[in-house]
């Protein structure tokens, strides 16, 4: 073989590596809220981009039970947005959203106005208390994170939290974020939650989604 040959296939072989480099699956996908809704302002997030995107419809389809719960209503009727993706291999919005625990990490996201009550009596505890009562709680929960956090004039909790869903059920670990727009009339959260031990050997993927939350307010 001659040395121009030789060359000729190491370039083309060279090519080739890189044209499937760059073909190859991007590491994360990403999920925003942009300006255009009510409260303005853009919210975004990554996640690993094996982890399956529930569509908006799909979403809402799974909520329509809750519609018989005033309360869980209300809620749903001020949401403006909100995301959800499942790790597992065969992904459900029953993991999601159901009381149990999942054994893969599900995420859900939302942004929602605060009414005028629920505004008055914003606090970091309210914060706190988005996703389980925690104030209320006591030793049934093992609180391993509980900062402060603040984005330009937006301020909010970030907390760890493991317990027991149900009797008999494995240990469940949350990792919540939840801030209070500067005008304390939105609520924005983000919620990552999947068994004690799933959370503990998908530590550094959670991390990495959590840390990417970003909220640029108008």
């Amino acid at each position: 073989m001659s040395r121009a040959r030789a060359l000729s296939i190491v370039a083309v072989a060279a090519l080739a590596v890189a044209c499937l480099a760059s073909c190859a699956s991007p590491d994360f996908k990403y999920a925003a809220q942009r300006p255009g809704s009510v409260p303005a302002g853009t919210v975004y997030f990554k996640v690993p981009w094996s982890w399956t995107e529930f569509p908006a419809e799909q979403i809402v389809k799974a909520q329509q039970g809750w519609s018989a719960d005033s309360t869980a209503k209300t809620l749903l009727d001020a949401t403006t947005w909100q995301s959800a993706y499942d790790a597992a291999p065969q992904p459900s919005l029953t993991d999601v959203f159901g009381t149990g625990t999942p054994e893969a990490p599900v995420v859900y996201a939302s942004l929602r106005s605060l009414y005028s009550a629920e505004s008055d009596a914003a606090t970091s505890a309210a914060l706190r208390d988005m996703v389980v009562p925690l104030s209320t709680l006591g030793t049934a929960v093992n609180v391993t994170t509980d900062d402060v956090m603040t984005q330009g004039k937006v301020t909010g909790v970030h907390v760890v939290y493991s317990y027991l869903p149900l009797p008999g059920a494995a240990e469940i670990t949350i990792d919540q974020t939840s801030y209070l727009s500067a005008e304390k009339d939105a609520v924005y959260l983000l919620v990552v939650r999947c068994s004690t031990t799933c959370y503990a050997a998908h530590r550094d993927e959670i991390s990495r989604v959590v840390s990417s939350y970003t909220i640029q307010e108008d």
